[in-house]
């Protein structure tokens, strides 16, 4: 789920996908229900999916063809943009939420600044924006996984990237890391050891922050 459609080629299967991204549905519940939620990045649509089983407007935004034309076959709202230039030509408040996977790795700093200041001004008072991003606090990430994706531009580790969102005029409301669920069980073996063997360097795959737009002064 990237800005250039393949970004989940190396964090596993769309049931696994299924499973990560159905953690982060919840922080998007208190949203309006008047209003859609955004899916920027939203490749073949795993997120829009569980959305629509919740009863939520929903729509996405992708780049890659066969993204969309996957997400078209399974009946979803979706355009075919750049992200940020959709977010720019959007009115303000438009949206109850915003999620973000894996798209801020692929731009640059000023870029994804740019990014979240514009998600910002899209999202209704009291909406969140979720930003799930490969995590470099994880030796298996930084040192490989990462670096497998040619369009990857540059990591964000957790605290930079709230910093980021709070700049942006975000209040940051959740933070922390997960794994992609689902591993196969010798690869799970080997995680725990590893986790064991070098504790704080072998983190979660994925780091996430929910940021929330407060009302103004």
């Amino acid at each position: 789920m990237t800005a250039a459609g393949g970004g989940f080629e190396f964090y596993g299967s769309e049931r696994q996908l299924r499973r990560l991204h159905a953690r982060f549905v919840r922080f998007l519940d208190d949203g309006p229900r008047d209003l859609p939620i955004l899916d920027l990045g939203c490749g073949t649509g795993v997120f829009l999916e569980l959305l629509r089983e919740r009863g939520r407007c929903a729509r996405g935004v992708e780049i890659a063809p066969e993204a969309i034309a996957e997400c078209r076959r399974k009946g979803l709202d979706v355009t075919q943009a750049d992200v940020l230039e959709f977010l720019l030509a959007q009115a303000e408040g438009s949206y109850a939420g915003t999620y973000c996977s894996h798209v801020i790795e692929h731009c640059d700093y000023d870029r994804a600044c740019r990014l979240l200041e514009a998600a910002h001004r899209a999202l209704a008072t009291r909406a969140r924006m979720i930003v799930v991003t490969p995590n470099p606090a994880s030796l298996a990430v930084i040192s490989e996984i990462f670096w497998l994706d040619p369009t990857h531009v540059r990591p964000y580790p957790r605290l930079l990237l709230e910093r980021m969102m709070a700049r942006a005029g975000f209040e940051v409301v959740a933070a922390g890391q997960v794994d992609t669920p689902g591993l196969p069980r010798r690869q799970l073996l080997r995680r725990l050891w590893l986790r064991l063997m070098l504790g704080s360097h072998y983190r979660g795959m994925n780091a996430f922050v929910v940021g929330a737009k407060t009302p103004g002064p």
